[in-house]
């Protein structure tokens, strides 16, 4: 059965869109069924052709074509909770959970009818993204953007990153970047402010979890702080060998051990999600430790819901 190496890196100040982008094709209309014909082809500023995009990543503008007769939908994964456009352009947006509708208003000139070729910006705001367009009107059949969570291009950017890497290497470079603040933008940050109380001296407040997506490797921010009371706590990487702080842990690491009243510390637990190599594994009690005398040790499981003494755990690692 495989067991999860944990390597203790203790830090000091010194460690300081692959999206989809195929458009759809379509044949030219047939003269007889009376649709005006259209090609997937744009041509940029340098009149190079290109292809126009059906899949739009977060925070890069974007140039898409949309018909200028018909109703045209943005789809995203989330709610999309705004979206904004020049009014005087003569676009009407309607958001429907999900999806936003965008109709180009379409004018009357006596016996015809006048449809807009006017680019217009469209900002979008889907989940915590915001996604800037430039749409161009054409006499085209209704067409669906998909706004995509920008995942595709992290997993590429990551790959990049990580390329060559041991996974030892991989461990120590993702807790270096997370602890110097050096945090690439295709890692995913999320903010947290939850608090453990699984020991009697110290408090854990988890801070952040940061992923690193593609390369199956999560880092979880805990800040520790001793107890009223406490004058003095040893930490031990072990104190976070438990299912509610760490799943499936493969390194961890802490900025300062000692702690005295009015002290907080940093302390990284890096977690293997099982993405990269298809896994999953649940944690164990027996996880062996790799400490600076590389010996492994083994630490006693603990009850579920029990908050244990420092005592214990120095007992334990007597043991």
């Amino acid at each position: 059965m495989y067991r999860a190496l944990i390597i203790a890196a203790i830090m000091a100040p010194m460690i300081a869109t692959a999206a989809d982008r195929g458009a759809r094709s379509a044949d030219p209309a047939d003269a007889k069924q009376k649709l005006p014909s259209f090609s997937d082809k744009k041509v940029d500023e340098g009149g190079q052709e290109g292809e126009w995009p059906m899949v739009i990543p977060p925070e890069v503008t974007t140039k898409i074509r949309l018909s200028s007769s018909d109703l045209n939908r943005i789809s995203c994964s989330s709610e999309i909770r705004d979206a904004l456009t020049s009014t005087e352009k003569g676009v009407v947006i309607k958001i429907t959970g999900k999806d936003a509708f965008v109709k180009f208003k379409v004018t009357k000139r006596g016996d015809q009818l006048v449809y807009s070729n006017t680019p217009t910006e469209l900002y979008v705001v889907c989940g915590d993204e915001t996604y800037s367009m430039v749409a161009v009107p054409q006499r085209v059949p209704s067409q669906t953007i998909r706004l995509s969570t920008g995942r595709e291009k992290k997993i590429k950017d990551n790959a990049s990153l990580y390329s060559g890497l041991p996974f030892e290497k991989m461990m120590l470079k993702a807790i270096q970047d997370v602890f110097t603040e050096q945090i690439p933008d295709s890692y995913t940050i999320t903010k947290m402010d939850k608090r453990f109380d699984s020991y009697r001296e110290i408090r854990m407040v988890l801070k952040r979890v940061v992923d690193v997506e593609g390369e199956g490797l999560r880092i979880k921010e805990y800040l520790v702080s001793a107890k009223d009371g406490v004058k003095e706590f040893r930490m031990n990487e072990k104190l976070f060998i438990r299912t509610e702080l760490a799943e499936n842990p493969v390194a961890i690491s802490i900025e300062r051990h000692i702690l005295r009243p009015g002290d907080t510390t940093r302390a990284f637990v890096v977690e293997q999600r099982g993405e990269r190599q298809g896994l999953s594994r649940k944690l164990e009690s027996d996880l062996p430790v790799m400490e600076d005398a590389g010996l492994p040790t083994k630490v006693s499981p603990a009850k579920a819901g029990e908050k244990i003494p420092v005592d214990r755990l120095e007992v334990d690692d007597e043991k």
